[in-house]
């Protein structure tokens, strides 16, 4: 039997009709606010689901899809949150930005940190969400394989030494 991977769909942007049919056509189930995840054959890749997913999604919004990584011996973590109006998020930031370098994606409510720390994702999950002034949080260790895009330009990390700088392609 052959190796599976789980991708993380995160969307920021308006949820429009087209989105959610390429979402259902891809064969991706909901798992948070405007989340999903797929189950895909092992050879699969960030990069290639979000050139796919990208002329599906309107030019202002963002999209960034990641290998989810089960271990925790991961490369980042990709934290979620709701961004309910007048909510202030900065107490979790600050405590996001501890726990290791936040990568600097053009997201609001999406992040991507450089972390080592090994804190299993359930313990982190809960510490966290106790920051998060909506108790609507997502954790999710991710591997070096993950791409975004927004405004028709996309972006994916290069794996590389662990560099002090990260290193994107645009593709």
């Amino acid at each position: 039997m052959g190796e599976i991977k789980l991708f993380q769909i995160c969307y920021e942007g308006d949820l429009t009709l087209d989105v959610s049919h390429a979402m259902r056509r891809l064969g991706a189930e909901p798992n948070f606010d405007q989340s999903w995840h797929i189950w895909l054959a092992g050879g699969r890749h960030a990069a290639p689901l979000v050139r796919w997913l990208r002329p599906h999604v309107p030019a202002d919004a963002r999209l960034l899809v990641a290998c989810t990584q089960f271990t925790t011996s991961r490369d980042f973590l990709l934290i979620r949150h709701s961004t309910t109006p007048g909510a202030n998020y900065s107490e979790l930031h600050r405590a996001m930005a501890r726990l290791g370098s936040v990568v600097d994606v053009p997201f609001e409510s999406t992040f991507v940190i450089r972390s080592d720390d090994r804190t299993d994702l359930q313990t982190l999950g809960r510490a966290l969400g106790e920051l998060c002034p909506d108790d609507s949080l997502m954790v999710v260790g991710i591997n070096h394989d993950w791409a975004y895009c927004q405004s028709g330009m996309s972006r994916m990390h290069v794996a590389a030494t662990r560099a002090p700088e990260l290193q994107f392609r645009g593709f």
